[in-house]
């Protein structure tokens, strides 16, 4: 990956280096050679898409509205002429993309998105207009499906986020219905091919990032709906063992990142542990779980139930392989970040079987208190203030946490404050004097 910023500045540094005689003009010449040209224009071809998709989303949502203003002073063939009308334009403007405009990346973006919302608007128009019946769930399925294609066709990102926000919509739905959302695996696993030709094209570009963010979001918020809980708590495994996946593959195959925005894996998997192991320092989550809580009934589908067991194996696995990779290059943070579906499956096995929380919530205090440390041992190495101040915030947190949770009073509790606030501008500006040395 060849980033601006860095070739920018290699290529001003390279004059002096010669001067200097650290480097000769020949190897000077053969290090440009390399790394090739800077890339103009960089910045406008990203406000290009941007603004294309945002036009795109307006001109459509503005079409809508001005449809449905008028709507019932229409006649019915009126009604369905103009239910296609948008339909057609986009398929138009989608053709014309495909044959004038199909290196343009904002092209592509903008008129697959519109043509994306113009199949929404007239499936809803046509069934309003005939009076079809029919639900959310069956709506959003379908228009998903048809949406597809577009992804592939125009090679756009922009309605690979609107799907899979739309499959998690359709995965709330379909479980609040007291069905089950087993199909959204499969329905998701429908964007990977196109997720890992944008990684391929460029592993830190503006469209892999978004689409990578997308999933991390997506995935956090639809294996909750998908659960079945039929096994109260298992909840606690499958979400460790989630977050450390994500946090892990990110590492993996992201490390390189230049910024933490071009991180999302690692970024939305480190956050999910940080905030699940607060919220396993308290007492509600490990109420009556285990298989002693099993539940039983028609409302727990049997195989939606067997999937969520299924599904935290996988989750495991898969974290147990990247951790074991990651042991080589002993990564403090991410071992620790790793080593969560651990301490949860030993957290959530204690529990069950004495039906007390004492030791579950000893072993998550411990282990914020390691993470928060760690981390902050690590960016004073690293010379990092954002590492620090993580490690700061994750300690603070838990500290301010348990000194709400206990009788203390605020005399206390108010020098425990001044105390943490000191221990952060300290650390502060120990790394900010570090750095201009």
């Amino acid at each position: 990956m060849k980033n601006n910023k860095y070739l920018q500045w290699l290529y001003h540094e390279l004059p002096a280096l010669v001067n200097a005689g650290i480097l000769t003009a020949e190897a000077a010449e053969k290090l440009r050679a390399y790394y090739g040209e800077i890339k103009e224009g960089s910045k406008s071809r990203i406000a290009l898409i941007i603004f294309g998709v945002l036009g795109a989303l307006l001109v459509g949502s503005g079409i809508i509205l001005l449809l449905a203003h008028n709507w019932d002073e229409l006649s019915r063939t009126t009604r369905t002429v103009l239910s296609f009308a948008p339909l057609l334009i986009g398929q138009v403007l989608a053709g014309w993309t495909l044959l004038r405009k199909n290196e343009s990346v904002a092209w592509r973006e903008g008129a697959a998105t519109f043509l994306m919302l113009a199949v929404g608007a007239s499936i809803s128009l046509i069934g309003q207009t005939y009076h079809i019946s029919g639900d959310p769930g069956k709506f959003l399925l379908t228009w998903m499906l048809l949406s597809v294609p577009l992804v592939y066709l125009l090679r756009a990102t922009a309605p690979a986020l609107l799907y899979l926000w739309g499959i998690t919509a359709w995965a709330g739905v379909r479980q609040f219905e007291a069905g089950h959302a087993l199909f959204f695996w499969p329905l998701a696993a429908l964007i990977v091919p196109h997720f890992v030709q944008t990684v391929k094209e460029n592993c830190y570009g503006i469209r892999t990032v978004w689409l990578a963010w997308g999933i991390s979001l997506s995935l956090s918020v639809a294996t909750g709906i998908v659960l079945e809980g039929a096994l109260p708590g298992l909840w606690i495994v499958v979400y460790s063992a989630l977050f450390a996946a994500l946090f892990l593959t990110g590492d993996f195959y992201f490390s390189e990142a230049p910024t933490l925005w071009q991180r999302p894996f690692q970024t939305a998997g480190a956050a999910g542990i940080a905030v699940l192991a607060f919220l396993l320092t308290y007492k509600w989550p490990w109420q009556e779980i285990g298989w002693k809580h099993y539940r039983t009934g028609v409302e727990y589908y049997t195989i939606a139930a067997i999937f969520d067991y299924v599904l935290a194996a996988v989750l495991v696995i898969v974290t147990f392989y990247f951790l074991l990779n990651q042991a080589r290059y002993r990564k403090p943070i991410a071992l620790l970040l790793g080593m969560m579906p651990i301490i949860a499956i030993i957290a959530y096995s204690v529990t069950a079987s004495l039906t007390s929380s004492t030791f579950a919530l000893f072993l998550f205090n411990l282990y914020l208190f390691a993470l928060g440390l760690v981390t902050i041992i690590t960016g004073i190495r690293d010379s990092h203030l954002g590492t620090v101040n993580a490690g700061m915030l994750i300690l603070a947190v838990m500290i301010v946490a348990r000194f709400f949770d206990s009788d203390l009073g605020f005399v206390i509790r108010g020098l425990a404050f001044i105390l943490v606030g000191i221990g952060f501008l300290l650390t502060n500006w120990m790394i900010i004097r570090k750095a201009k040395k």
